[in-house]
C-alpha cells in the first residue's frame, strides 16, 4: 500500500508548530512527509532538517501554503500553529483542495460559526479531521474509561474539571486548556444537555464590555473566574472551574470522575495518567489510597516516575493519528474528530452565554443563541 502523503504547516512566531505535530509525522507508520509551510524563510530553515525535508525533492518548502496544496496535493494536512485565528481557514481550503485527512491542534476554532464552516467543507468533501485531544488517545485513559464502564467506581455521579489556574485562569484557561477537560467530559458523559454557569471579572458577573482580544487568536475571552455546571446525556453532572493565579506549585488542571462506590483521577499530560481509588470520594474513615492505571488497568505495569513526559505524550500523539488513517480507510469519524472538537466549542460557547443571560441554556444551543459568534461580540 503506498504511503499516504503529509504536508505541515506552521507559523513561526504565531502559533509555531504546536505541540510538535510537524516531527509527529516523521514517526507514524504509513506516512511519508513531504511538504512543509511557514510564512518566514526563519522558520522554513529551521524545518527543513528537522523534517528531513533536505533529502526531499525541490519545491518541498513553501512560504505559501495555498501553494503548497495546489501542487503537492497531499493525502493529509497537519494544521500545527497553536494560535487558532487561521484554523478554520486552511482546514476549509484544505478539504477543498482534495486532502483525505486534517490534523489539527487544539483548540478547534474561534466560534461555533467556524465550526459548522469547517464541517460542512470536510463533509461536501469527504474528508476526514482529527483534532490533536492527544489526552483521549493514551493507553491508561482508555483503561480508565473501561473501568467505568465495567462499574468499577459505581454509578458516575459527578465530573469534577479544572484548568490550570496559572495566570491563564478564568476566560483563557478556559479556551486553551479546558477544552482537553470538556472534551473528556463529553466523552465519558454523553452529550451535553444543558449548562448553568457565572464568570465573573473581580468578583461581579462579566458583561460584554469585559471582553478582551485573548492571546493565541482565540478571540474575545472575559472573566479571572469561571465556574459551569452541565447536564449529561449519560447522566451524570458535569463541572468546569478556573480562578486566576491561584497560587498552586502543583495545578490543579485535571479531570476527577466521582462514582458511587469510588473514583478516577485523570492528570492530563501526565504519567501515570490516572487513579483509581476504591471508595466513595466523602468516605473519610480509611486511608484509600490512589492507585495508578496503566495501560492494561489497575495493577498493570506502570511507567516509571522518571519517564520522558513528552515521548509519553508524542506517542498518545501518533495514536491520534493512526486513528486519522484509520478513519479514512474506514470511512468513519475518528475518536476526537471535528464533531467531538464542535461539542467543546458548544460547551465553551454555553459557559459564556449562560453567565451573560444569568440563566440555563439548554441544547440544541442554535435555539437559545442570537448567533453561532462568540456571545462575547
Amino acid at each position: 500500500m503506498e504511503p499516504m502523503r503529509v504536508a505541515v504547516i506552521g507559523r513561526t512566531g504565531r502559533g509555531d508548530w504546536g505541540h510538535a505535530l510537524d516531527e509527529l509525522w516523521l514517526t507514524v507508520p504509513g506516512t511519508q512527509l513531504v511538504a512543509v509551510a511557514d510564512e518566514t524563510q526563519e522558520g522554513l530553515a529551521a524545518a527543513v532538517p528537522r523534517l528531513k525535508l533536505d533529502r526531499a525533492p525541490l519545491g518541498a518548502t513553501y512560504q505559501d501554503w495555498r501553494r503548497m496544496l495546489a501542487e503537492q496535493k497531499p493525502d493529509i494536512v497537519s494544521i500545527c500553529m497553536r494560535h487558532i485565528d487561521c484554523h478554520a481557514e486552511m482546514a476549509i481550503a484544505a478539504a477543498e483542495a482534495g486532502v483525505k485527512g486534517i490534523f489539527m491542534e487544539k483548540p478547534f476554532v474561534r466560534s461555533l460559526a467556524e465550526a459548522d464552516a469547517v464541517i460542512d467543507a470536510c463533509r461536501k468533501a469527504d474528508a476526514k479531521l482529527a483534532l490533536a485531544f492527544v489526552n483521549r488517545h493514551s493507553p491508561a485513559y482508555a483503561a480508565a474509561r473501561d473501568l467505568v464502564e465495567a462499574g468499577r467506581i459505581g454509578r458516575l455521579l459527578e465530573l469534577r474539571g479544572r484548568g490550570k489556574e496559572d495566570v491563564r485562569g478564568g476566560g483563557e484557561d478556559l479556551w486553551v486548556l479546558g477544552c482537553h477537560i470538556l472534551d473528556m467530559m463529553a466523552d465519558l458523559g454523553g452529550a451535553p444537555q444543558w449548562c448553568q454557569a457565572l464568570v465573573t471579572q473581580a468578583g461581579r458577573p462579566i458583561t460584554k464590555a469585559d471582553a478582551v482580544a485573548g492571546p493565541e487568536g482565540i478571540g474575545l475571552i472575559a472573566g479571572d473566574s469561571v465556574n459551569a455546571m452541565f447536564g449529561f446525556a449519560d447522566g451524570p453532572l458535569g463541572f468546569f472551574s478556573s480562578v486566576r493565579d491561584a497560587g498552586l506549585k502543583q495545578p490543579n488542571f485535571g479531570l476527577t470522575l466521582a462514582g458511587t462506590k469510588g473514583a478516577i483521577h485523570i492528570r492530563p499530560d501526565n504519567v501515570p495518567h490516572a487513579y483509581l481509588r476504591e471508595a466513595p470520594l466523602w468516605r473519610t474513615d480509611k486511608d484509600f489510597p490512589w492507585k495508578p492505571i496503566g495501560p492494561d488497568g489497575v495493577g498493570g505495569e506502570i511507567p516509571s516516575g522518571d519517564v520522558d513526559r513528552a515521548a509519553e505524550r508524542a506517542g498518545w500523539a501518533r495514536r491520534a493519528a493512526l486513528d486519522l488513517i484509520d478513519s479514512i480507510r474506514e470511512d468513519r469519524e475518528p475518536a476526537t474528530g471535528m464533531y467531538a472538537g464542535r461539542t467543546t466549542i458548544e460547551m465553551t460557547t454555553a459557559i459564556n452565554a449562560s453567565s451573560l443571560a444569568a440563566g440555563r441554556l439548554d441544547w440544541p444551543l442554535e435555539k437559545k443563541l442570537a448567533s453561532r459568534e462568540n456571545p462575547l461580540a
